[in-house]
């Protein structure tokens, strides 16, 4: 039984790492390999239910809180709507923040089936797979005339969020090898990928990945070398200085007409459009703090625009889809329970992190509480599962006693 239980853990490992590589080249893949894993964890589970702790704190419960939350609130305000509708997006989110906090449990209790140097060595594996076919296609589509690279993803905007914290992860796995020449490989993957996220034109990645890279090496090595440190920042200026007239000063030039052009009432421009669904979001929340069916949202939002507010009428366009910021969603459809649900998901997993000295799981939370101040990631099945796959496989790296 025993060495059943060991290849049901080694299955559910090279599943999830599959997943992981798949994820900006083949979504549908990616989105298969995750479920069996999730099958796979299942049955470990079954397997193990004799030796179930549920101590320590595991990361696996805030998420799977914030699956039963989105759960209940589906079942409450769904009105047996058929076929695909509104709320389907909500439904999918719930079922995979459920199945996927078992997977990330029981990953996590049971770490100790594979060793330490080789769960880093596959992770090395996964990563390094996983970016260089991405980076690979990001340059394709480039060469090809793309206008915005996209991957498999489809979604400029959703691709580099995620390649972007794939390509951390790779960086965070060569620097787990401490050899000298893998850190120099590291350097230049920041670089190489700091470079398809200008080609990606999403601006939260393009001003958030450098900053990003450097807490991750600061956090991993708790200091670096000066000389080091120039180098970098010589090559970067030096990428900066040459993509800055044909990618970068469109996207500054874009943002500073579309804050001037909010400004005088039009906000019918990416930003603008932004700024009224945050605006309206909150107007929303605030009338109704225990929560609301989507509908119920919509109508107070279009009677808000009607009665002298048409300044955030392009809010309308979106009202049906999301708000575009990850908190204001939540508070505007689950009141006051699901942003402080929400907000126990994040506090919990980052002080988690940082409590358990896992820079990969602290740089993942970090990016994806960032992103969700512009966007709304964990409604996006692609990046869903991506950062729940990510989760999971970063726990091996946390340094606490199991019980």
């Amino acid at each position: 039984m025993e060495k059943i239980k060991l290849k049901t853990y080694q299955l559910t490992l090279a599943l999830s790492l599959i997943s992981l590589a798949l994820v900006l080249v083949n979504s549908g893949k990616q989105r298969e390999f995750f479920y069996i894993a999730i099958y796979a964890s299942i049955l470990g589970l079954v397997f193990e239910y004799k030796k179930i702790s549920w101590h320590p704190f595991s990361i696996a419960y805030p998420i799977m809180l914030v699956g039963l939350l989105n759960l209940i609130w589906y079942v409450t305000y769904e009105l047996h709507n058929e076929g695909l509708n509104a709320y389907s997006d909500y439904f999918g989110s719930s079922k995979k923040l459920i199945l996927a906090s078992l997977l990330i449990f029981y990953l996590d209790r049971f770490k100790n089936y594979v060793t330490k140097d080789n769960f880093v060595k596959y992770f090395l594996i996964s990563t390094a797979v996983g970016y260089t076919l991405a980076t690979a296609y990001g340059f394709y589509q480039a060469v090809q005339g793309i206008n915005r690279v996209e991957m498999a993803i489809n979604r400029p905007t959703i691709a580099a969020y995620v390649y972007s914290v794939l390509s951390l992860a790779f960086v965070y796995s060569l620097y787990l090898k401490k050899n000298v020449k893998l850190y120099l490989l590291a350097g230049v993957v920041v670089l190489i990928s700091f470079f398809v996220i200008l080609l990606t034109a999403t601006r939260a990645s393009m001003g958030l990945y450098l900053l990003m890279a450097i807490i991750l090496t600061l956090y991993h090595f708790r200091k670096i070398h000066l000389k080091s440190l120039m180098i970098f920042l010589c090559i970067v200026t030096g990428i900066i200085a040459v993509s800055y007239k044909p990618l970068i000063s469109p996207k500054i030039q874009q943002t500073v007409t579309e804050i001037t052009k909010y400004q005088k009432g039009h906000d019918a421009t990416s930003l603008g459009a932004r700024f009224s669904m945050w605006n309206v979001g909150l107007m929303t929340g605030i009338a109704h703090p225990l929560g609301q069916s989507i509908e119920s949202r919509e109508s107070w939002v279009r009677n808000y625009v009607a009665n002298g507010h048409q300044h955030v009428a392009a809010a309308l366009g979106y009202i049906r889809i999301h708000l575009h910021n990850e908190f204001i969603e939540k508070y505007s459809l689950q009141g006051i329970p699901g942003l402080l649900i929400l907000c126990f998901f994040f506090i919990s997993i980052i002080a988690y992190s940082i409590r358990s000295k896992n820079g990969l799981l602290l740089t993942s939370m970090l990016l994806l509480l960032l992103y969700g101040l512009t966007d709304v990631i964990l409604l996006s099945s692609e990046a869903l599962i991506f950062f729940m796959i990510l989760f999971a496989l970063s726990t091996p790296f946390s340094q606490t006693k199991q019980q």
